[in-house]
């Protein structure tokens, strides 16, 4: 290779191409709001990288999506699903069907991947009440001249994780449960703080083999870093810092940084939030956030500890490391 040549190179992304790159959090479309990407697509776009992407979507199951792409597209793709209501809400149904949608069609055994259940996102309570709306136009590439006028509410139901006393409503221990005996993840979705604080030991208790904290800087969710560091003294449980809280939300990218700090990275997992129509392509959109955390955290993490984020902790949060 010319000297010309190496300039032209991309040396982290060729680091994070050879380990690995597992984004936790890939929308995946058709959906109510427009999508860059379908299964084919994005199948196509993480197929050169052998990256694994975990695809959601807020209406629908994306476990048979995943299973079609392992089986008829090459891609390492895992599915999930998100407890809004419509799939039934906080239901042990939901995960049933989700993981009836992983097997792929193939004769003989074969063994099931995992995948991850979200808590509720656009019906979570907690998100209703910040946006005041389940889907933010700005998702759809729409920008702050169609957002609802301040002060003015949708009639949407929540899905409720926690009821006026702040207990457990009865469905969650049996969406625990199934979550458990499928080996499935558990992502908190958009609860906020005070639900997630009480979720997790409900969940570790019941056998939840991993869970992950969903964008803890997202306006409905604002986790503090002293919760964190709480939330993350068992090492099953892993932090998932988004990029598109960044790009959408404008959270400054230095308060990422501040956490990883006060938490250690171990625990921790920088995945994109992307699929959005406006949103950098793959794996574009992961290239530029590990370009910009390993600016900001020159001296503050080791070069190993930035591309392990992408690569190696989300690998033992999802059990591919296993």
């Amino acid at each position: 290779m010319s000297d010309s040549d190496k300039q032209g190179v991309d040396e982290l992304a060729v680091e994070l191409s050879q380990a690995g790159v597992v984004d936790t959090h890939f929308h995946v479309g058709p959906e109510i709001l427009p999508r860059r990407y379908d299964v084919a697509g994005i199948a196509a776009a993480a197929r050169p990288w052998d990256a694994t992407l975990v695809l959601k979507n807020h209406t629908y199951p994306t476990t048979p999506l995943a299973a079609h792409a392992r089986q008829h597209e090459g891609a390492n793709l895992l599915g999930g699903t998100v407890l809004n209501r419509f799939v039934g809400g906080l239901s042990a149904d939901a995960v049933v069907s989700a993981q009836s949608g992983n097997r792929a069609v193939v004769s003989g055994p074969s063994e099931d991947p995992t995948f991850v259940v979200w808590m509720p996102t656009v019906h979570a309570e907690s998100h209703l009440a910040s946006q005041g709306q389940p889907f933010d136009p700005r998702w759809g590439g729409c920008g702050a001249c169609c957002q609802m006028h301040e002060g003015e509410q949708t009639d949407e139901v929540p899905v409720r994780v926690f009821d006026d006393d702040g207990q457990p409503v009865p469905e969650l221990a049996l969406v625990l449960e199934a979550i458990a005996e499928y080996g499935a993840r558990l992502a908190t979705g958009h609860l906020a703080a005070e639900e997630i604080m009480k979720l997790v030991p409900l969940a570790l208790e019941a056998g939840v083999p991993a869970i992950i904290l969903t964008h803890p800087h997202y306006p409905s969710v604002e986790l503090s870093d002293d919760q964190l560091v709480e939330l993350t003294r068992d090492s099953r449980v892993y932090i998932e810092h988004c990029l598109a809280i960044h790009t959408i939300e404008n959270v400054p990218l230095e308060r990422f940084e501040e956490s990883i700090e006060a938490t250690g990275s171990q625990q921790v997992i920088l995945s994109t939030d992307f699929g959005q129509v406006h949103s950098n392509s793959f794996p574009e959109g992961t290239i530029r956030f590990a370009h910009a955390i390993d600016r900001m955290a020159t001296g503050k993490l080791s070069h190993q500890e930035l591309i392990s984020m992408f690569t190696e902790n989300p690998k033992r949060a999802l059990g591919l490391a296993e």
